[in-house]
């Protein structure tokens, strides 16, 4: 078994962790939007920078959101990332602002591959320039292949509850249970996605965050679910294993948090970060909590 390094945080720190961001607030970062080409037409990005440029002194960091919601699911988190350098949260194609590709779901490698292209067109890759990326749920899964499939771009992952599924039964129980729906005049799709994300929202996430997150789960329109059909048939028993980055694996105790443990077991010199204080909503009310721990691994 792979040796692991735990750190358990106090859960007395949880409350600061998860005060305002008082350096976001204050002016000291600004977020702004761009477009980037890649093999499917354009990537969407939300990107966070110091205002002052010097002080962008960390590495720059890549955000991969959960499906099917967008860059906008990191905005707390990249805002308080972006003090000391940049920090970028991406639209995985068909999803958000980003343009869909052509046709039906792409496997794994057409997601990362995606990304890989719009990371080459803001110059990583070149004279050594390489970035640190950080997954969630689906994100994780994409981050992975990207580094695996190229090292040259990617310098350190940091992934957050990550979907480890490492026997065909099981992934071909989850691939059979996606919901491949079409659009209709009656709204029950638009009505359980309301009370799924809005009505049982986890306790602390506000209307406002809870309405956003909606927004943005119902671009995709019902091609929704094509980014899981790569996810499940991923073989990450035998990927993982193939990472060679250092890699930190944050687990929340939600519904990836046994999946996340095992994860780290198979990946070489894997470091595992238990969070026991976030369950659910973990980026809408702990995203203080995983830029700290982020940043411990990130920056050393």
């Amino acid at each position: 078994m792979t040796d692991l390094s735990r750190r358990s945080l106090m859960t007395a720190a949880a409350a600061t962790a998860l005060a305002s961001n008082s350096a976001f607030a204050a002016g000291a970062v600004q977020i702004k939007r761009r477009y980037v080409d890649c093999r499917y037409g354009q990537l969407h990005m939300q990107v966070a920078a110091p205002v002052a440029a010097d002080k962008a002194i960390k590495n720059p960091l890549l955000c991969m959101h959960p499906s099917p919601a967008s860059g906008r699911y990191y905005l707390d988190f990249i805002g308080e990332m972006g003090t000391d350098r940049i920090a970028m949260a991406a639209d995985t194609p068909g999803y958000g602002e980003s343009d869909r590709p052509p046709n039906a779901p792409p496997p794994m490698e057409g997601y990362s591959g995606a990304f890989a292209d719009a990371l080459e067109n803001l110059g990583y890759g070149k004279n050594g320039k390489k970035i640190d990326l950080l997954g969630y749920h689906t994100g994780c899964i994409i981050a992975v292949d990207l580094a695996i499939r190229r090292p040259d771009l990617v310098r350190k992952l940091c992934l957050v509850a990550v979907p480890y599924y490492d026997t065909l039964e099981r992934q071909q129980k989850l691939l059979a249970g996606i919901d491949r729906f079409a659009y209709g005049e009656e709204p029950d799709h638009v009505v359980e996605m309301w009370n799924g994300t809005i009505k049982k929202r986890a306790k602390g996430v506000t209307l406002e965050q809870a309405v956003d997150i909606f927004l943005e789960r119902m671009k995709p329109g019902d091609k929704e679910w094509w980014a899981y059909t790569a996810v499940f048939a991923y073989d990450s028993k035998t990927q993982f294993p193939k990472i060679k980055q250092p890699t930190a694996l944050l687990n929340p105790h939600g519904v990836l948090y046994k999946e996340t443990l095992a994860a780290a077991t198979v990946i070489p010199g894997a470091t595992l970060v238990d969070i026991p204080e976030l369950d659910h909503g973990v980026f809408s009310l702990g995203s203080h909590i995983i830029a700290r721990e982020a940043r411990k691994f990130l920056d050393t």
